[in-house]
């Protein structure tokens, strides 16, 4: 048996910082063999403080692997909404069964609060569906570049705290209680005619440093459907 002698200060360093013996794979190995090291306290104490330790670490790591498996299954769980929303959505035969569609059966299937819908009158001439209204294309023009939607970057994210919510009450009406909102640009050969708000009364729901990439592709099918039902 090797015996294994620790002087006062290289105990004391080590006490404070047992990382030093945890990240070095041979010492720790080492250190856990009862048949390497004599029964005594020092040794036993300095032991029990590195197992306390690993076990403080494995319980971390298992808390951040279920962080992880749950933001991964609720990221599918969007993944799948999106996938139906778009299915159904290029179900539709019309237009005005497409924004009937969007302004009501979508907004289940997403799990949002409220769909409104604004397009450009300079190519829709009526609108009889709530929540979806017709603006000029100027207008549409001016507040999609104040947002800063364009043709590469057709989503945007935001939060909406209470001092703001009247701000753009001139393009549409908010819901009172939206906290966050997804706003998604519909693009007719290649030019900007349009926008499909997503309202929710949880700020986290669109959340601004959240990923848009299957918001855009929503925005991708839903725009080449409407220009496919315009042209058809």
């Amino acid at each position: 048996m090797n015996k294994i002698e620790l002087v006062p200060d290289e105990r004391k360093k080590i006490l404070k910082n047992p990382d030093l013996i945890l990240l070095d794979k041979e010492l720790l190995l080492a250190l856990l063999k009862d048949s390497d090291f004599p029964d005594e306290e020092n040794l036993v104490d300095i032991r029990n403080i590195f197992l306390k330790k690993l076990g403080d670490k494995v319980e971390k790591l298992k808390t951040t692997n279920s962080q992880i498996i749950r933001h991964a299954y609720e990221n599918q769980l969007g993944i799948k909404k999106i996938h139906k929303c778009c299915l159904a959505t290029i179900e539709t035969k019309d237009i005005d069964s497409l924004f009937r569609f969007l302004c009501s059966k979508a907004t289940e299937i997403l799990g949002v609060d409220k769909i409104k819908i604004v397009v450009s009158e300079d190519i829709f001439s009526h609108s009889d569906i709530e929540n979806c209204v017709l603006k000029p294309d100027r207008e549409v023009s001016k507040y999609l570049e104040k947002i800063g939607i364009t043709t590469g970057k057709p989503v945007r994210l935001k939060n909406v705290p209470e001092k703001k919510k009247i701000t753009d009450e001139d393009i549409i009406t908010r819901e009172e209680n939206t906290k966050s909102e997804a706003i998604i640009s519909l693009l007719i050969k290649r030019e900007l005619k349009g926008f499909i708000f997503f309202e929710s009364a949880s700020e986290a729901t669109f959340s601004v440093d959240q990923s848009t990439d299957y918001l855009e592709f929503f925005a991708k099918i839903t725009s080449k459907h409407l220009e496919s039902l315009l042209y058809k």
